[in-house]
């Protein structure tokens, strides 16, 4: 503890009495990582998003990662976004596998229960641990066809849109789920996660869209977690996850097709 008393005595802010504690996300994620991605298809890069700090600051993390990863890829981490951290991630890898010098890239999310010192400004503390993973692939497989053989899910489209104050969110969030693709025909309404920053504001359902409201205790990852839910269901159709920071003013949006 002593270096992260270091690290913010000169912003006056007092480490707390039972400063101890927390879990690394380097850990956290090195077993999950192993488990996803096979050493016949290292991946090409590797980013890491997080948005609480690491209980370890004098790590690389995302480095270190690289290291524990099939293929060494190179790493880098996206901070300082609150719960834009994994969209951005996200919009990175798109581009990334979009260039045509990558074909697996490895967004990887984290968040830990512990911060031991009072942040100076309001912040969403994690009500546990929790880690999140997904092996992007700038060309995946085709469906093998018949029921529950469904391929891996679209990324339709991915938008970090700064400066948003909370009045404008409502509007806005309609305007750009007008937008997007989606894969169904009709009038069904197609499920829309709210991140626990958005759900308060958006206070129901959006035309076209069944909203799926997140209660508080995952601000960076539990969004991310309905998203793996979405993709193990047979037959489905689309899916919108949206969040909001309301201390950056970050809204959110990215859209995923069935296949």
């Amino acid at each position: 503890m002593e270096l992260i008393g270091d690290l913010v005595r000169p912003y006056g802010v007092p480490l707390r009495p039972d400063a101890n504690g927390g879990h690394s996300y380097g850990e956290m994620l090195a077993g999950l990582i192993g488990d996803l991605v096979p050493p016949a298809q290292p991946a090409d890069v590797l980013i890491l998003g997080f948005a609480m700090p690491d209980v370890w600051p004098e790590r690389a993390t995302a480095t270190f990662l690289s290291h524990a990863c099939p293929g060494s890829p190179l790493a880098f981490a996206v901070c300082d976004q609150g719960c834009a951290a994994g969209f951005t991630a996200l919009r990175l890898a798109r581009d990334y596998a979009a260039s045509g010098g990558c074909r697996r890239v490895l967004v990887a999310l984290a968040e830990q229960a512990r911060l031991d010192y009072d942040p100076p400004a309001p912040a969403s503390v994690p009500a546990r641990h929790a880690a999140f993973a997904m092996l992007c692939d700038a060309h995946p497989a085709p469906a093998a066809g018949g029921p529950g053989k469904d391929g891996a899910p679209l990324l339709g489209a991915v938008r970090v849109l700064p400066g948003v104050a909370a009045g404008e969110v409502p509007a806005i969030l309609r305007r750009g789920l007008a937008d997007l693709p989606v894969t169904e025909p009709g009038e069904e309404k197609r499920p829309l996660v709210l991140g626990e920053g958005l759900a308060p504001l958006v206070g129901g359902d959006v035309p076209g869209w069944r909203s799926v409201p997140l209660p508080p205790g995952q601000p960076l990852t539990g969004v991310w977690r309905e998203l793996a839910a979405w993709a193990a269901v047979p037959g489905r159709g689309s899916l919108a996850i949206a969040d909001y920071d309301p201390g950056l003013r970050y809204l959110c949006l990215a859209a995923f097709v069935g296949t």
